[in-house]
């Protein structure tokens, strides 16, 4: 085992060690690595030896750039180019569908020695964090050769680790984003199961991770304002990712009584029924980071026949709706005008994002 510095003479001795199917311990921008060049099974075969690592955990991948990272992959859809140019180099590994099949974990490290060391073994490495599984990471080369160096071809002695903590861990899959492993780059915690909430920000090209937590919620029908804002924030509390939390909650306001979502299609029918040729309100309750706003818009509906109700309730499913409608969905059929925000009455107005800067 030979100890080196992160200079270029360590460079090349570490690149050469990797490039001959042998293993480094490496500084990153996070975290010492245990690195191994993912041409050689059998090196990488070692790391999971090394690191006491179980073999059904994968080991992610270091790439030069976000260019080497797609060319592994053979390519990356919009939002993960977009998730790479926001937040590589740095912190933030994400688990992307791989060409050959299954998916794979990739960061571009803020570390310029790392990125060198990667492009002069052909754009990506396979590292695991230079520490026994269970244990904590190493964050100078001291600790990374104490816990596994010894068992490595070559430590680069990189002093101290500037992150000091491992990479957030994202999938992005089918459009969405789950949060694996929280670390130094949060996002956006939408704390709510709502697709028209998560729609909103998708259109606005917000990142963020859906986190719908368990709340028991409150209401006044004598006072719509305080039952949104109340349940906005009960919500938002129960959220246990840390981070940016936003939360939400939506009712329909009719003659002092507040309408929620229906527990049947005969209440989502009588629902209907009650709101048609009247204006309602629709009040959304918005808490962020511990503040509050309420929005309100009106809303007229058509008058609505029994049939044209039960061709409504056909076409959209009524049982995940306040007032048991929808106005994206098919909302000119029941729907006559409104006044105020259309985002407010899908459930999340854009007027309180802008003036915390989530939106633009």
């Amino acid at each position: 085992m030979k100890i080196v510095k992160s200079d270029e003479a360590g460079l090349q001795a570490a690149a050469q060690v990797l490039l001959a199917g042998g293993v480094a311990v490496v500084p990153t921008d996070t975290v010492y690595g245990l690195a191994a060049h993912p041409g050689f099974p059998e090196a990488v075969r070692r790391l999971y030896s090394i690191k006491a690592r179980a073999a059904a955990k994968p080991i992610a991948l270091l790439a030069a750039g976000a260019a080497a990272a797609e060319r592994f992959l053979g390519g990356m859809d919009a939002q993960a180019r977009r998730l790479a140019e926001r937040h590589w180099p740095g912190a933030l590994t994400l688990v992307l569908p791989c060409m050959r099949g299954g998916f794979e974990g990739l960061r571009v490290p803020d570390l310029a020695f790392t990125r060198e060391l990667a492009e002069r073994c052909g754009g990506v490495l396979r590292v695991t964090s230079a520490n026994l599984s269970g244990g904590s990471p190493a964050t100078a080369a001291e600790r990374a050769l104490a816990d596994v160096g010894l068992s490595a071809d070559i430590v680069v002695d990189g002093g101290v680790s500037p992150g000091g903590a491992a990479s957030t861990v994202a999938k992005c899959e089918g459009g969405e984003i789950k949060l694996l492993r929280e670390g130094p780059v949060m996002f956006l915690v939408l704390a709510s199961g709502s697709p028209r909430r998560a729609k909103i920000l998708r259109e606005h090209g917000v990142d963020f991770v859906v986190e719908k937590g368990d709340a028991e919620e409150k209401s006044y029908p004598d006072d719509p304002e305080r039952t949104v804002r109340e349940n906005a924030l009960a919500k938002g509390a129960a959220a246990k990712t840390a981070g940016r939390v936003l939360s939400a909650d939506t009712i329909v306001w009719f003659g002092g009584r507040i309408y929620g979502k229906p527990r049947d299609l005969d209440e989502a029918r009588r629902f209907l029924g009650e709101l048609a040729g009247r204006v309602h309100v629709v009040f959304t309750g918005v808490a962020y980071c511990g503040e509050t706003r309420v929005v309100r818009s009106d809303v007229k509906f058509r008058e609505l026949t029994a049939a044209a109700i039960d061709e409504y309730v056909r076409r959209v499913n009524p049982l995940d709706r306040a007032g048991a409608y929808d106005i994206d969905e098919s909302g000119d059929f029941i729907v006559e005008s409104y006044t105020g925000s259309y985002e407010n009455i899908m459930g999340l107005p854009l007027e309180p994002l802008r003036e915390w800067g989530i939106v633009e």
